[in-house]
């Protein structure tokens, strides 16, 4: 495994049923499943698919391709808001080829975080989305019930996109807690660069994150570094900073090995949203980094 592929291996979550993309749920389904048989399969990660839509993918999942002989399907569900209605359509959700591994909520307060992380089933892996300005009152919830912090990192709107100050303070704040977190929208692009909201031909354009800069400055973050280091690693927009090889991955004056990266993955940084899985790819393909 070289240092790009601990990095990258299961991070784009594929979440083409949500904006821009909005997929109806057939043509998600297919592209999942194309992208799954695909040369660039090995950064794919979970299905995501709202609670309340759970029987219309099952029926999508039936017609466009799975059977049980295939590596079974990994689902991350968002909830409806309402957690006794999001347990009963996970229960009633029929296992085959496709699993339920992980569920996403949003929550206000604590009091909301700790009913809606209790509420899912246990097996499953619990991200609580939550203003990155209430990190010191969640994640010590979050902490004591063994669940992650989730942050969402754009949008189609400019103003969806968070200031790198504040995503540096997150980053910090779930690596100091150690408590794992996965972020969501807005991270089509391997670097920090402008680009259009949209896929409208009108669309505005907006600074956005890039995969690459949150999850190095996550890996940064998880080994200790201070916030203002993790912020300069949000800033880098040049991609000669990042030098990949067979066993390491450095950034500037900081170097980390093939386990290091995996055992942030692993333990810290889990994945991200994107309602597009080709840009990613493509992106890092245009760096060379692919």
């Amino acid at each position: 495994m070289t240092a790009i592929e601990a990095l990258l291996g299961g991070l784009v979550d594929y979440a083409g049923l949500f904006p821009p993309a909005e997929l109806d749920m057939l043509t998600a389904v297919k592209n999942y499943a194309s992208y799954r048989s695909g040369d660039h399969a090995w950064m794919l990660g979970r299905f995501i698919v709202p609670a309340p839509r759970l029987t219309e993918f099952t029926r999508a999942f039936n017609e466009a391709c799975c059977d049980e002989q295939g590596t079974p399907w990994l689902l991350s569900v968002i909830s409806s808001g309402d957690a006794n209605e999001d347990a009963r359509l996970m229960e009633n959700f029929s296992e085959g080829a496709a699993f339920l591994q992980s569920a996403e909520c949003k929550v206000e307060n604590t009091a909301q975080c700790e009913q809606m992380v209790l509420a899912a089933p246990a097996e499953l892996a619990v991200y609580a989305e939550f203003s990155p300005a209430e990190c010191d009152a969640m994640l010590p919830v979050l902490k004591r019930l063994d669940a992650r912090a989730k942050i969402r990192t754009g949008g189609i709107r400019s103003n969806a996109f968070p200031s790198a100050e504040r995503v540096a303070h997150f980053l910090v704040s779930c690596a100091a807690a150690k408590v794992g977190f996965k972020a969501t929208a807005g991270l089509h692009h391997p670097l920090r660069s402008v680009h259009k909201l949209t896929y409208e031909a009108e669309s505005g354009s907006t600074l956005m994150h890039g995969f690459i800069n949150v999850f190095v400055a996550a890996m940064v973050a998880y080994y200790g570094a201070s916030q203002e280091d993790v912020l300069m690693v949000l800033l880098e927009d040049s991609p000669e900073s990042f030098e990949w090889d067979k066993h390491a991955l450095a950034w500037r004056n900081q170097k980390f090995s093939v386990e290091q990266i995996r055992d942030a993955r692993e333990n810290f940084a889990t994945s991200f949203g994107s309602c597009s899985f080709t840009e990613p790819v493509e992106g890092l393909r245009a760096l060379g980094w692919l």
